[in-house]
């Protein structure tokens, strides 16, 4: 009997056992409201600095010690003194002391550090003034790091850089930026200001999303709105030189048109010039983006109103049926159910009691992933986090949406030591989550799986910068370059995103691979052979495929490109259409090199291109034009959707994930605007271009300063170039080369810096005391910025020949010319059209 009992007891706990352990892989789970919370306010104070009598650059706190040199935000101008103060807004603390860093800001060295532990009251404020010891020179930036430290040892970091001057004019620069400011808020004080307006009838006055300084009168002072001003509108220095300035203004605004209230963040942008009889406005922009809100839907046409605004597009995901729809405004993920008519605020950092300032805050963003059928969402918040258990951090944090219980449930937290800014350039277009519950995401050039289950993080593929990763959405694959060398690139790799296999495309026996592009769901890729990759003298390596491929996931050849003598430099895919931006291989004195060919195209089949919604247009004469977001079709809105707000699952496992290294292998250049930093560029040219149109700087990946718009001289030459001598070699570019070196203090031996078997970029790799930057693509206008600098400037003026500049005045350029034997000044428009025929080849260096 006792044999029967033990083995119903062993079967018992067997079966006991079995239930425990195979309901580990259930993942549907009873859910439990006790287990959910709501995002906290933001606490975090927000400080200002005070230059002389000029309240500048409110500063928002991390949590994440960054490198000082890392921020570039705001500027603060200091004089001889040396001084500024501090003003803090307490909020929730109660500040005890603050502690601060002055670095450089190329390198980040450590100048010098002190702490304040006896607070000033300043209005409702506390003011701290910081009083800096360490001679620093003029006209130079600085680095910042300001740590406030609270009575509960909770540590907060503001960022911010100064730069001396001894006189920058800032306090006429800013009352002339504010008296314009405020006289544009009604016609009838704006007369004060007409005359340094540019009003010009080619402009488009059809919006006031964005005015400038060419718009006319009526835009400018804001047409028939009467906005009301909901935040202090506190100047943001950007940059500052001698006498000019570039300052921002971000404010927002509250309009009652017919008794409907909308909101709008507002950006300005100035750039002044001070001189004693009077001040030149340069540059002048508004921006103005309305605030989503659903109950400014229209109900009559079934539509959601998105107002008044400079980014239409949509970032949005719909179900099959197109019952369910996803999307993403002013930072905030959306959820709507058609069938139930309800909208789901699934994230926001919109607090119920806004104050604009800190819960609006415009560094982060929201990245969709993928939706299933029942409509549960995975998607990616990255940038600066501006409340609740992560304030101050800069991240990429992973969610889901759970529908059926309308909760958030944080999967992932990657902590990133950089600004929103450059972590947005960082972060490749492959983000996504499978079905397997593996998180595949590409950044900081490597791709990465990690498993949500066991959670391991596992490295797919290294040094793939973004120029080298093809996604195709819609069959969720997605194809990467292995080698981003030309020259040694062999295969490309194509994986399943769903399953995680992998196959690979291998280049021919004696051909390389280069992935180029796609067009609907095909990959574009071109087949080169070694001997027709070149350096160029700049430094350039040309590797054009001579044969292109469109292929399908499945490795079919589609179509394929090849006319003989014809190499394909890049493609630019335009709807169904790629066009072949083509070269010819020529000699040229001995020396076989690439000339522009006429371009050609290949045709793509036409697809259907209906989307599940889309965006059509209103104009009215209060808010001129306006974007509405149309619905499915079918679909009819009967009353404004019933608007819900998630609750976040209160997670007991550390979701921390930590990157395998952060630094990039390859040097970018920043520019850095209006907004933001404008893209990331591994060519020079194409970030300067960027900073041209948009008034700004540029800096590389290192923090070293590149090129400025804000500085324009009339003409500059360098000292010592008159009395110069060189070696006559017979080859001009090593002439240029030895003169560079030379100013440098540098002496070379003439066979070391020989061009025959080596670029004039690489000579320079290895000899030149400083990091050379090669510049071609530029303007001669925009290349001579160096020259200001006193950094001399080669020029390639034809395909064998050089000059080197080191001057110019408003007419001429001076320059060496070793093909003549002489200094002699040239054309301004003769100049820039020669160095444009040779294809605008510049060669400089950068400052220590």
């Amino acid at each position: 009997m006792l044999k029967y009992i033990y083995r119903i007891i062993i079967l018992l706990a067997v079966f006991v056992a079995s239930i425990y352990y195979f309901s580990r892989d259930i993942k549907e789970v009873v859910f439990d409201i006790d287990n959910t919370t709501v995002m906290e306010d933001a606490t975090f104070p927000l400080i200002t600095i005070k230059t002389g009598e000029n309240k500048i650059n409110q500063l928002h706190g991390y949590s994440s010690n960054l490198k000082a040199n890392r921020v570039r935000e705001a500027l603060t101008p200091i004089g001889n003194d040396q001084t500024f103060t501090v003003l803090i807004n307490q909020e929730d603390y109660v500040i005890k002391k603050l502690n601060y860093e002055v670095r450089e800001f190329v390198g980040n060295d450590l100048i010098e550090t002190d702490s304040l532990s006896v607070f000033e009251d300043e209005e409702d404020l506390k003011s701290a003034k910081i009083s800096i010891k360490a001679e620093l020179s003029n006209d130079r930036e600085y680095a910042v790091k300001i740590t406030l430290i609270t009575s509960e040892s909770l540590k907060m970091y503001y960022y911010h850089r100064i730069k001396k001057y001894e006189n920058t004019y800032l306090n006429e620069n800013l009352t002339f930026v504010m008296d314009f400011h405020n006289a544009i808020k009604n016609k009838e004080s704006a007369q004060s200001i007409i005359d340094y307006l540019e009003s010009n009838s080619d402009a488009d006055n059809s919006s006031l999303a964005y005015v400038n300084i060419y718009s006319s009168f009526e835009l400018i002072t804001w047409g028939n709105l009467e906005p009301v001003f909901v935040t202090e509108v506190i100047p943001r220095v950007k940059e500052v030189y001698k006498d000019t300035a570039m300052v921002e203004l971000d404010y927002f605004i509250e309009t009652d048109i017919q008794d409907v209230k909308e909101h709008y963040q507002v950006t300005e942008f100035y750039r002044v010039r001070y001189s004693k009889d009077r001040m030149f406005l340069l540059n002048y922009e508004r921006r103005m983006e309305a605030l989503f809100d659903v109950n400014l839907a229209s109900v009559i046409k079934s539509e959601l109103k998105l107002g008044i605004t400079n980014n239409p597009d949509l970032n949005f995901l719909a179900s099959a049926d197109k019952k369910k729809l996803v999307f993403v405004r002013n930072r905030e993920l959306w959820f709507y159910d058609l069938e139930k008519n309800e909208m789901i605020q699934v994230f926001s950092f919109r607090q119920e009691q806004t104050d604009y300032l800190r819960d609006l805050y415009n560094q982060h963003n929201i990245k969709l992933l993928n939706m299933d059928a029942e409509g549960n969402v995975n998607f990616l918040v990255y940038g600066y986090m501006n409340r609740g258990q992560y304030e101050g951090k800069v991240a990429v944090v992973l969610y889901k949406y759970i529908r059926m219980d309308d909760r958030i449930e944080e999967l992932v937290y990657i902590p990133a030591e950089q600004t929103y800014q450059t972590l947005k350039e960082n972060l490749g277009d492959f983000t996504y989550v499978n079905g397997k519950e593996i998180f595949y995401f590409h950044m900081n050039e490597t791709i990465y799986a990690y498993n949500l289950i066991t959670r391991e993080l596992s490295v797919l593929a290294s040094e793939v910068p973004k120029s080298n990763i093809v996604v195709l959405e819609e069959l969720n694959y997605v194809s990467w370059q292995e080698n981003p060398d030309p020259s040694m690139s062999k295969s490309l790799s194509i994986m399943n995103m769903e399953t995680g296999e992998i196959q690979t495309i291998q280049a021919p026996t004696g051909y390389n691979i280069r992935l180029l592009g796609k067009i609907d769901s095909n990959i574009i890729y071109g087949y080169l052979k070694a001997e027709d990759i070149m350096t160029m003298m700049d430094g350039r390596r040309i590797a054009p495929p001579g044969i292109i491929e469109i292929a399908s996931v499945d490795n079919e050849v589609l179509k394929s490109y090849q006319k003989q003598g014809y190499y394909i430099s890049e493609i630019k895919v335009t709807d169904n259409v790629i066009d072949l931006i083509r070269l010819q291989k020529v000699e040229n004195n001995g020396h076989i090199t690439y000339i522009p060919a006429a371009n050609d195209y290949i045709m793509n089949q036409v697809k259907d291109t209906s989307e599940v919604v889309s965006v059509n247009t209103r104009v009215t004469d209060q808010l001129l034009t306006e974007f509405y977001m149309t619905l499915p079709g079918g679909f009819t809105m009967t009353e404004v959707p019933k608007v819900k707000k998630t609750v976040q699952t209160v997670i007991t496992q550390d979701p921390t994930v930590r990157q395998q290294g952060t630094e990039l292998n390859q040097i970018y250049y920043y520019p850095y605007i209006t907004g933001g930093i404008g893209g990331a560029y591994v060519n020079a040219a194409d970030a300067i271009k960027i900073a041209r149109e948009g008034i700004g700087t540029v800096l590389d990946s290192n923090n070293r300063l590149i090129w400025e718009r804000g500085i324009k001289v009339s003409g500059y030459t360098i000292p010592g170039f008159e009395t110069i001598s060189w070696d006559d070699s017979g080859n001009t570019i090593e002439s240029c080369l030895e003169i560079m070196l030379s100013y440098q203090g540098v002496n070379v031996k003439m066979e070391d810096i020989s061009v025959s078997n080596q670029s004039a970029y690489e000579v320079l790799l290895k000899a030149s005391k400083y990091t050379p930057i090669r510049l071609t693509g530029v303007t001669l206008e925009d290349a001579l910025y160096y020259v200001t600098k006193g950094r001399p400037v080669l020029a390639m003026a034809d395909s064998e020949n050089s000059v080197l500049i080191y001057g110019f005045d408003a007419f001429n350029i001076t320059v060496i010319n070793p093909k003549t034997g002489k200094k002699s000044k040239m054309g301004m428009q003769d100049s820039t059209s020669m160095f444009s025929d040779a294809g605008n080849v510049f060669i400089s260096y950068l400052g220590q």
